[in-house]
């Protein structure tokens, strides 16, 4: 039996036109909320943008979301990990996304993941992961439902429903899966690890206004769409969505390697319910992934910023022992001090500590990064 894939005509991110276009996408697909199920949303944050932006799922989907849980008494949760390079992390992500107001509003619990308990997870049959660390909080959840956003990406080419899993990584362990993995085969691959550990029951897909180009983040360019698409899984929405923006699924290789694994039966084995529109979107230059390797490596390796203790401010309170969810902060001669070689970069230390007493070390190109952020900030005003 085929994998039904929804495509569910909406113009604008006008509330009523959302919430409708949503329910009958859902409806579309047969999918069936039980009552009381704990569910946890799981959007796209890259970072800190706003919606106008259209690099982040629009609030008004999650909103949608959120209301027909309401209907079914369901108990809500909306979880990511955002981008490291930015001051506030993902708590101020979800300001600027507005998906805090929406969970406001509904209720809603909001979970930074780099702040949660992590599961490590051992798999000998991983292609690139063998110890997969995840938020905890995605397993103690009864649905996930996967909110992605429709847009290109400069190493992937294509960024959907599997990719946005990447998220339910705390922190800096993202930067560090890119050393692992510097090719769009590996770390299709490296994603495909990933993705049958989290499996979400429901799929929403945000294209009213998708991202083409250079994406996923500012370098690409808004791309009017006009489509909500819904799954119970999450290849099968990706397959639709890569034939709606005029992309063959076997040349993008998350699609291309959960075929070969077997994670999804073949590339016919999909039936989209309404019609499938063909809006070509332009494909980014995918730069990253030429690079040379040692490039790459440099990049990567000078992109994450680590918590450094000082040791005449620190009054050994401990609260950084208490509250880092890697467990990676450890005493040794009455001396406090982080174990890098553990450290998932969630910085929840640096927040947290009463004293002051620990700062990141910020590399050069973090530095460039928050520059060249702060320049455009300025340019735009």
């Amino acid at each position: 039996m085929k994998t039904k894939v929804s495509i569910v005509k909406c113009d604008d991110y006008n509330e009523d036109l959302v919430y409708k276009a949503v329910k009958k996408s859902i409806e579309d697909i047969g999918f069936k909320f039980k009552e009381k199920t704990k569910a946890l949303i799981k959007p796209n944050i890259l970072s800190q943008h706003t919606p106008e932006q259209c690099i982040t799922t629009h609030p008004v989907i999650i909103d949608a979301i959120c209301k027909i849980l309401k209907e079914n008494n369901c108990e809500i949760t909306i979880g990511e990990s955002s981008g490291f390079y930015q001051e506030g992390g993902t708590k101020a992500a979800f300001r600027s996304s507005g998906i805090e107001t929406v969970a406001k509003k509904h209720n809603a619990r909001l979970i930074v993941f780099e702040e949660s308990p992590i599961k490590k997870i051992n798999n000998e049959n991983s292609h690139i992961l063998k110890e997969i660390k995840l938020a905890q909080p995605v397993f103690d959840a009864d649905l996930i439902i996967n909110a992605p956003k429709m847009k290109t990406h400069t190493l992937m080419t294509f960024t959907g429903a599997v990719k946005n899993l990447f998220g339910c990584m705390p922190g800096g362990l993202k930067q560090k899966c890119h050393l692992l993995a510097r090719k769009d085969d590996d770390f299709g691959s490296l994603l495909l690890d990933i993705y049958p550990h989290i499996k979400p029951g429901l799929n929403i897909m945000d294209g009213i206004i998708g991202l083409e180009g250079e994406g996923p983040g500012t370098g690409g360019s808004p791309k009017k769409t006009g489509l909500i698409l819904a799954s119970e899984n999450a290849i099968a929405l990706d397959i639709i969505a890569e034939r709606i923006i005029g992309m063959k699924p076997e040349e993008i290789a998350t699609t291309r390697d959960a075929v070969k694994r077997g994670l999804f039966p073949g590339y016919d084995d999909v039936e989209p319910i309404g019609e499938l529109p063909s809006i070509i979107y332009k494909k980014p230059k995918r730069i990253l992934s030429k690079l040379p390797g040692f490039l790459n490596d440099f990049i990567f390796k000078n992109a994450i910023a680590y918590p450094f203790i000082d040791k005449e401010a620190c009054k050994r309170c401990m609260v950084c022992v208490k509250v880092c969810p890697a467990k990676t902060i450890k005493v040794k001669d009455n001396v406090v001090f982080v174990d890098k070689e553990g450290c998932v970069n969630c910085y929840c230390c640096h927040e947290m500590c009463p004293h002051k007493a620990i700062d990141l070390k910020s590399s050069k190109i973090i530095e460039i990064l928050r520059k060249g952020r702060d320049l455009l900030a300025k340019i735009k005003e």
